[in-house]
């Protein structure tokens, strides 16, 4: 991206797992400690277990929480959708807060293998030069050496008239609880191995656009990992921002995802009507319910005393 700034996303801390806790998916230790982070303006290392990037910057932070489905245990699946009401959050350059879906593939687990698509809403003032809540879409193929958000770089193909990466989301749920909703759906198309994006708001996905095959060979042929994510970043003195909407599940309204599914190969949905994995850092600040039978969970929290 050049001397634009780079975008803090999910699929930053897809080598997170400072803390899993098995559903009826099966959940693993993540032994590799490292993770590309790419900060407000140039890749990091993440080091989960502090939740900061010890080897060059001690004042900036980041911390996520998610469901996760791990690939191996007896399905494979090639896409996701959920409901995500969406929030308006008054944040400052050095505070980001984001919630979406992920697909990657973790290579060796090494940073530099990682490759993978998100798609979500977020608040940047950093990357946007406003506190506004925007859609977004993500790629990443080689972990923050090669990475774009929305279309600043060539690599998603946009086939909407009406809908873009970056377009900002308005209205947003309200204080009174009139709630907004986006619905995002990613999958993969088996005859081209293409990753198409789609986009509802309060309403079913319609399609807006892709990412060719040939943007992400780490993906070609390989198992996915698939997560519903809420993440946050904050570099000090500003504090800790909300995630979702700030309020914490135990408070009876916090953000939720709702309507989860995983799509199979031959684009077929699969309901989430049981529990997953959880991957979270820092569960006191940010926490997740387990998913319902109603396939929906909350998340969330106000910030971190850190």
């Amino acid at each position: 991206m050049g001397k634009s700034q780079r975008q803090i996303s999910c699929l930053s801390v897809l080598l997170l797992v400072n803390t899993i806790t098995g559903g009826c998916f099966p959940s693993y230790e993540q032994k590799n400690l490292t993770m590309p982070w790419p900060s407000e303006t140039h890749p990091q290392f993440y080091w989960p277990s502090e939740g900061m990037t010890p080897n060059q910057d001690s004042t900036a932070f980041i911390y996520a929480t998610s469901h996760v489905w791990f690939p191996g245990s007896g399905n494979n699946y090639y896409g996701a959708e959920a409901t995500l009401d969406v929030y308006g959050l008054s944040l400052e350059p050095g505070q980001f807060s984001q919630a979406g879906i992920w697909i990657v593939n973790r290579g060796d687990g090494q940073p530099s293998s990682l490759k993978g698509i998100q798609a979500g809403w977020h608040v940047s003032p950093a990357f946007y030069n406003d506190s506004r809540t925007h859609f977004f879409t993500d790629w990443t193929n080689s972990g923050a050496d090669k990475d774009c958000t929305n279309m600043h770089c060539p690599g998603f193909h946009k086939t909407s008239s009406s809908v873009s990466p970056g377009d900002v989301i308005n209205p947003v749920s309200g204080s009174n609880g009139d709630k907004k909703y986006i619905t995002i759906r990613l999958l993969k198309d088996k005859s081209t191995g293409d990753w198409h994006v789609h986009y509802g708001f309060n309403g079913p996905p319609k399609p807006v656009g892709y990412f060719p095959k040939s943007l992400l060979t780490g993906l070609v042929g390989q198992p996915v990992e698939i997560s519903f994510c809420g993440l946050v970043y904050h570099r000090k003195p500003k504090p800790s921002p909300p995630m979702g909407n700030g309020n914490l599940p135990s408070s009876g309204g916090a953000a939720s995802f709702s309507g989860l599914k995983l799509i199979d190969e031959d684009g077929n949905d699969h309901p989430v009507t049981t529990d997953m994995s959880t991957r979270m850092n820092v569960p006191a600040c940010y926490p997740i319910t387990s998913i319902d039978s109603g396939g929906r969970f909350f998340y969330g929290g106000p910030g971190c005393q850190d």
